[in-house]
């Protein structure tokens, strides 16, 4: 068993180094695997992934015992107390219970109201304490099994022969809106080869590693959601997504499963750069506000232009109706005094044909004018795929926001049990499943 789990462990850590990487490109992936080739790590990388944040005064590390469908049966946490000086009291705030010197003589004394003071040798204090098996823990985990397409209860699958499918599902239950707390999460496990072929994963990878099958995953539960990236028209024709779900599927002969690990931190909006990912985004947000002012103001000239048009076609039809008045009173006036009316009536005559022309050539001028008009029009309008800038501008902007929200969450989040006031933490998780076996009761 510890061989298995120190296999698991440095595979995870070439995992938490791979997604640090590519974690802002981080997409969903399905594998089909027999067998690859296993990689390597180093030292060196191991150190640079340590050293991404400043080491906090109080570090816990969450241990989660579960059942093998992922419901906690007990949570153990190592705390480690940074020691800075001699003289100084090493005291913690904690719910914990049933605490335990892990390795030192020092002394604790209980204060009260959940505070507890440490004898000070001058080294740091290394202690373990237990949680409620109830308590909320930020990520959750559940996993759903099947064989054969039939949901069935984990213990029944030891020993069993025929198709199993895992289903992992994570929640984050840190809240929603602004107290959203991102989770970057890794779970694996070892298929023994010998009961285990025909592996296929989603969302996530398959290794063959000395005859075993290694699996893991990284996801982002909840994230998606708190971005509101379902929903946002800028994305519409995208195809994001940010997993928060994993399925392995594989034939198995036999089956066996000695246990599954999930490990999740948050801290993963402490690059450098995401500070300057939200500046432009309002950057961008704010070029397609100036892009919707354009277009209001063009849309405005239009409505002008159509509306001279129309103004410029009714003088000219009164125009004509005039000079047809005119021309046919004329012509009654030079019927009565052909000498007095007849060349007048004939220039007004002719006036009134050049109206009717003029007329006619202004209807057609505007009646284009106005099929352009509408075709701009339509193309600026609120409904246009491409042209709606202030929504898009106002996207960008929320979405600039919740990201600067989740990452003062983010910040705020430093511990599981507990902290003193003006103290900085830090915390990580694991969970590590049930084994399943005919030699072994499920959890």
């Amino acid at each position: 068993m510890k061989q298995l789990k120190n296999k698991l462990l440095y595979w995870a850590v070439i995992v938490v180094i791979v997604g640090i990487i590519v974690l802002t490109g981080c997409q969903a992936k399905g594998t089909d695997a027999d067998a690859s080739d296993a990689g390597t790590t180093d030292e060196a990388a191991v150190d640079d992934v340590m050293d991404i944040n400043e080491e906090p005064v109080v570090y816990e590390s969450v241990y989660v015992l579960a059942a093998p469908d992922g419901t906690p049966n007990e949570i153990t946490v190592n705390v480690v107390l940074k020691n800075n000086g001699l003289d100084q009291k090493l005291t913690d705030k904690t719910f914990l219970t049933n605490l335990k010197n892990k390795e030192g003589d020092e002394e604790v004394t209980d204060l009260g109201d959940g505070r507890y003071e440490w004898e000070n040798h001058g080294e740091d204090i290394h202690y373990e304490g237990t949680a409620e098996a109830s308590a909320t823990l930020p990520v959750s985990v559940k996993i759903t099994y099947y064989l054969d397409g039939t949901e069935v209860e984990p213990a029944s699958l030891a020993g069993a022969d025929g198709r199993i499918t895992m289903h992992f599902d994570y929640t984050n239950q840190t809240g929603s809106g602004d107290d959203f707390t991102p989770f970057f999460v890794i779970s694996g496990m070892l298929l023994d080869g010998d009961c285990a072929r025909n592996v296929s994963v989603t969302n996530g990878e398959v290794k063959y590693l000395d005859g075993d099958y290694l699996i893991y995953g990284m996801l982002l539960p909840g994230v998606q959601s708190a971005l509101s990236f379902d929903t946002m028209e800028l994305l519409e024709d995208e195809d994001v997504d940010l997993p928060e779900e994993m399925e392995v599927s594989f034939d198995a002969t036999d089956f066996k499963l000695n246990f599954t690990a999930t490990l999740y931190s948050n801290g993963i909006l402490e690059e450098d750069n995401f500070d300057d990912i939200t500046d432009k985004l309002d950057e961008l947000a704010d070029k397609f506000a100036d892009a919707s002012g354009d277009t209001a103001d063009l849309k405005e000239k239009i409505g002008k232009l159509k509306n001279g048009g129309a103004k410029l076609r009714d003088g000219a039809d009164s125009l004509s109706t005039g000079l047809s008045r005119l021309n046919d009173a004329l012509a009654r006036m030079a019927a009565a005094d052909p000498e007095g009316y007849a060349a007048l009536s004939a220039q007004v005559s002719r006036l009134t044909e050049g109206s009717k022309s003029l007329s006619a050539g202004i209807s057609t001028y505007t009646s284009g004018v106005d099929q352009a008009c509408e075709s701009i029009d339509e193309s600026t309008s609120s409904d246009g795929e491409d042209t709606d800038y202030e929504t898009k501008a106002e996207e960008l902007r929320t979405l600039s926001a919740k990201l600067k929200a989740m990452k003062t969450a983010d910040q705020q989040y430093n511990n599981f049990s507990g902290l003193e006031d003006g103290k900085t933490g830090g915390v990580s998780f694991i969970i590590e499943t049930g084994e399943i076996s005919v030699d072994t009761e499920s959890n």
